[in-house]
This record gives C-alpha cells, structure tokens and sequence, in this order.
C-alpha cells in the first residue's frame, strides 16, 4: 500500500511539473523565479495552483540534493509544517523555509 502511494505522489509531481513545463513549451514567455516568491504568495494560493507551487518546491529541492527517491511521510510533514509556518510568518522566503523544512 506504501508503494502505490508513494507511486501516486511521484506521479501528481511528475503531472503537475508536466504542466508547469507545457506552458514553456507553448511559447509564453512569462519566467518565475520560484526563489522570489513568499510564503504569502504561495498561501495566497488555492487549489491546484497552491499544490502545483508546493509540488515544485519539493521537486526543486530534491533535484538540488541530487536524489529522485521520495520520503513519502517526511515530504507530507514538511508540507504540513510549511503551511503551518507560513500562515504565522506570510513575509518568508518559501523555498527558504521548505529547504529547512526538509533537512
């Protein structure tokens, strides 16, 4: 049962990058930085587009640490206490404070 869904948040990442990438692809030249963005900005999000930064978040830290394995409970905690801490500190840094998030 872990693996499939383990398998399942793989596949939502990989669907959700596919889709950050088709707009590239398509020709629209609007660039983000998701270094730039806050805590609020993300928080400011809803539905999809919220699940769509977080999932980016985790795959940008993860292709920095030069690992595709997925922690499938830590990576779920780590969102959990993202959200939590940024509700109560809207001006952080989000990639900052997933990074620490998911030492």
């Amino acid at each position: 049962m872990q693996t499939v869904k383990g398998f399942s948040i793989v596949m939502v990442i990989v669907l959700y990058l596919g889709v950050v990438f088709s707009g590239i692809a398509m020709g629209q030249d609007e660039q983000k930085d998701i270094s730039s963005y806050s805590c609020k900005d993300v928080m400011r999000m809803s539905g999809t587009d919220r699940e769509l930064a977080l999932a980016v978040l985790h795959a940008f830290i993860l292709g920095k640490k030069g690992t595709s394995k997925i922690d499938v409970p830590k990576l779920t905690n780590a969102t959990d206490e993202f959200i939590e801490f940024c509700l109560d500190n809207p001006n952080d840094n989000a990639l900052a404070v997933m990074e620490k998030l998911t030492k």
